[in-house]
């Protein structure tokens, strides 16, 4: 190596040394920093969605009923009732993680690590009695697997 050195001129010796020099910063922009860039990412976006839960559950707390309202009836049990219904008979439950009411006429719904198809399928067996508000898919761990976050309501056309 140190022969083949030698016999270059000084001109190819630049050459060779610059072309190394954008060899070395490609391979760290792409090893190192890509990398970071991406884990920051990846971050950010959960940071914005638990800021996003915090706020609404900061508005669910001022949404429960205080001691001077136990007595009052909450008619949330139908909506609630109803999606747990369908959870169970898609066999759904081992994904479920939370289910949330919200105000009278809707629930929230969180279900990990769920087959895109089953996904499809509860919200065929919602499609006539709820609306789909909010949803929100991100990639479970494992491959093919989704995280969802679901908000169904009360609708015009709800029974």
């Amino acid at each position: 190596m140190n022969i083949w050195w030698e016999n270059l001129n000084l001109r190819e010796r630049y050459i060779v040394v610059f072309a190394g020099l954008i060899a070395l910063i490609i391979g760290f922009d792409s090893l190192v920093l890509e990398q970071y860039r991406a884990e920051t990412q990846n971050l950010n976006d959960k940071l914005e969605q638990s800021e996003q839960d915090l706020i609404w559950m900061k508005e669910a707390v001022f949404r429960l009923p205080s001691s001077s309202q136990k007595n009052q009836k909450v008619d949330t049990g139908r909506v609630v009732t109803f999606v747990d219904k369908q959870i169970t008979r898609l066999n759904l439950k081992k994904h479920m993680q939370q289910m949330t009411p919200i105000g009278a006429d809707s629930v929230r719904l969180r279900l990990t690590d769920l087959d895109f198809t089953k996904l499809m399928t509860f919200f065929s067996a919602i499609d006539n009695a709820l609306v789909i508000q909010e949803v929100r898919l991100t990639t479970a761990d494992s491959d093919g697997l989704i995280n969802v976050s679901v908000v169904v309501i009360k609708g015009s056309n709800a029974t």
